[in-house]
C-alpha cells in the first residue's frame, strides 16, 4: 500500500491561516471562537482525510491548532491567561472535532 501525507507547505499554509484568524478574532466570545475553530478543523479533516496514511498529520494539525488557539486565548487580557489545564477542562466539556480513525482512550481500553 502506498501511503501519502499532506505536503509541508500546505500544512504550514493552513496553520498560518488559522493562526491569523485567531489573532484577528481573539476578542470574540469563546463560544464563537470554539465554533469557528471546530469548523476549520472539520474542513481540514474533510479535505485531507481522504489521503491514505495521513492520520498522523491530521493529529499533528489538530494539536498545532490547539497550541495556536491557546496562545491567542491567553493574550485576550492582562488577567485572562488560559492555562493548559483550563483549556483541557474546557475541551473536555465541549470537545473539538478529531480526525476520523482517531481512537479514543475508551475504545483502546474497553
Amino acid at each position: 500500500m502506498v501511503k501519502r501525507k499532506t505536503a509541508g507547505s500546505r500544512f504550514q499554509r493552513a496553520l498560518m491561516k488559522v493562526a491569523d484568524w485567531c489573532r484577528r478574532n481573539r476578542h470574540l466570545p469563546i463560544k464563537e471562537q470554539h465554533q469557528t475553530v471546530g469548523q476549520k478543523l472539520r474542513g481540514h479533516f474533510a479535505y485531507y482525510g481522504g489521503v491514505m496514511g495521513n492520520l498522523s498529520w491530521l493529529k499533528l494539525f489538530r494539536y498545532e491548532v490547539l497550541r495556536v488557539w491557546h496562545k491567542w486565548l491567553s493574550r485576550r487580557s492582562r488577567y485572562g491567561y488560559w492555562t493548559w489545564a483550563r483549556l483541557n477542562e474546557f475541551l473536555r466539556r465541549v470537545p473539538l472535532p478529531r480526525p476520523s480513525g482517531w481512537l479514543s482512550p475508551s475504545a483502546v481500553n474497553p
